[in-house]
């Protein structure tokens, strides 16, 4: 997919996330996600979605910003430390890969593995 493309897939996605909408009608059947700060690895739409939820859930206030390549999408930003009264924050990066329409993976760089779910 081109770059187009890949931003009107993400695009359309976090509007779906917004709206409060089941946003795990963009990931393909095989999804993954994976959080390497504690090596966590998902796989499938639902259990991807209800992961990403719960860590937003956790992750305090935070800012991103986008940038879209051909079949990727890389989200750059922080959120507040939660551990450090608001005072600290953390950087992450995640990166979508999108082909024929949907997500097919994201990975998670950044030391937010604490925030997600207890597995």
């Amino acid at each position: 997919m081109n770059a187009t493309d890949t931003q009107a897939v993400i695009e359309r996605y976090f509007d779906t996330m917004g709206r409060g909408e089941d946003f795990s009608t963009f990931y393909a059947d095989d999804m993954r996600w994976t959080t390497f700060d504690g090596a966590t690895t998902i796989v499938g739409p639902s259990k991807v979605r209800d992961y990403i939820t719960e860590l937003h859930n956790n992750m305090p206030d935070g800012e991103n910003r986008i940038v879209y390549a051909d079949g990727t999408a890389y989200i750059e930003g922080y959120c507040a430390d939660p551990r450090d009264n608001g005072a600290g924050r953390i950087a992450w990066c995640l990166a979508y890969d999108v082909a024929d329409g949907v997500i097919t993976s994201a990975r998670l760089y950044g030391e937010l593995g604490f925030l997600g779910p207890v597995r």
